[in-house]
């Protein structure tokens, strides 16, 4: 009983902690992000300059690191964005013909699915292209204004370009002083026990932050060069668009596959729809099997299910940046848990003691000769 009241007085007691946190944090909500931003930033950088390290000096290392970054983020901006424009100006004026066209499709009584359907289920999906088309104009202008408002501001653009990257050169410089530091406050019994901690919390933030970075930028390239060959529309927005989101677990595969195949019934029939499915079907299936297991090596250590429930309680609570977050953070919850609560943590394999090795068996001796000739 005793054990049970300490471990709700503990969920209590975070519950109230975390609460406390999010208060804290919507109130700085632009330091917040700023430093979430730096964090993220150094997991996902610091293995490549630790291992420049050993043969450059760190502040070389570091220099490095940060001239392939410009240069990749020039490519990008020299090559990507442009084609981004195009495909956007493209759906753009081509939206009011996939209005129309879906609206047509869905009042046609000689349509073989649609006229099997009852006449109220006609009647909504006659009012459903109108309906998506008002929403993305509302929701996708106010959008892009706040976009457009944020990448204007002095405020941001100094925020992502300046004080990130440096905030970042401090940490990767100045974090075994500070992990010494905070070592020498926690008493010397205790020690070992956060060094665990640490260790497990950067096993898990590290891998999931850089292998779901390299895990979007693999399904991204994919989708777009797939969707090039096959000729679907606006390929490049629908790629870049699935390897963002694809950061968030299982949301990349919605954003990429839903367009691709409407554009493709849409445009050339349901045969390439048949095609373009298969293809995003072939892709996640090797994301889920290879790449992801490969690269994220399952650093997180949660199941699915828990996925999906911080996935939406993340977006409950803070929107689209709170589902790029939820993850991680439920990462960091879950580590705190097996630390705090022994019981929870899973027990370790005993290995099994090294077999006897068997001797062989004792030579059976020779029965005596019978002697020969007349006994005495």
């Amino acid at each position: 009983m005793t054990y049970a009241l300490k471990i709700l007085a503990l969920v209590s007691l975070a519950v109230l902690m975390l609460g406390a946190v999010l208060q804290f944090v919507g109130r700085i909500g632009s330091v917040a992000v700023i430093v979430i931003g730096a964090i993220f930033f150094t997991y996902a950088i610091y293995p490549i300059v630790h291992r420049l390290s050993g043969r450059v000096p760190l502040v070389w290392s570091i220099a490095i690191v940060y001239l392939a970054i410009a240069a990749i983020a020039g490519f990008g901006i020299a090559v990507v964005v442009p084609a981004l424009y195009d495909d956007l100006q493209s759906l753009a004026h081509a939206m009011p013909t996939f209005v129309h066209n879906a609206q047509t499709t869905f009042a046609d009584p000689h349509n073989p699915v649609i006229r099997r359907l009852p006449e109220p289920a006609r009647d909504y999906l006659a009012k459903v292209p109108v309906q998506l088309a008002t929403f993305g104009e509302r929701y996708g202008a106010e959008a892009a204004s706040r976009v457009l408002t944020f990448v204007l501001s002095i405020v941001a653009l100094v925020a992502t370009v300046v004080v990130i990257p440096v905030m970042s050169i401090y940490l990767m410089i100045e974090a075994p002083s500070l992990i010494a530091a905070g070592m020498r406050i926690v008493p010397e019994k205790w020690r070992p026990e956060a060094a665990s901690i640490l260790r497990d919390l950067d096993s898990v933030l590290g891998g999931f932050i850089r292998g779901q970075i390299l895990v979007g930028i693999t399904i991204g390239t994919c989708i777009t060069i797939a969707l090039l060959l096959l000729h679907v529309k606006y390929a490049v927005l629908i790629g870049v668009a699935a390897g963002i989101f694809d950061v968030i677990p299982y949301v990349g595969a919605l954003v990429g596959f839903v367009p691709s195949v409407a554009l493709a019934l849409a445009n050339d029939g349901w045969q390439h729809a048949l095609v373009v499915s298969a293809v995003f079907v072939a892709i996640f299936q090797l994301e889920g099997h290879f790449i992801a297991p490969k690269i994220v090596s399952d650093s997180v250590g949660l199941s699915p299910l828990m996925v999906i429930v911080a996935i939406l309680i993340g977006g409950e609570l803070l929107g689209i940046g709170g589902m790029f977050v939820a993850v991680p953070v439920a990462g960091v919850l879950r580590v705190a848990l097996l630390h705090a609560v022994p019981r929870a943590r899973a027990p370790e394999p005993v290995p099994a003691p090294p077999a006897a090795p068997i001797a062989p068996p004792p030579p059976v001796a020779a029965a005596p000769k019978k002697a020969s000739g007349v006994r005495a």
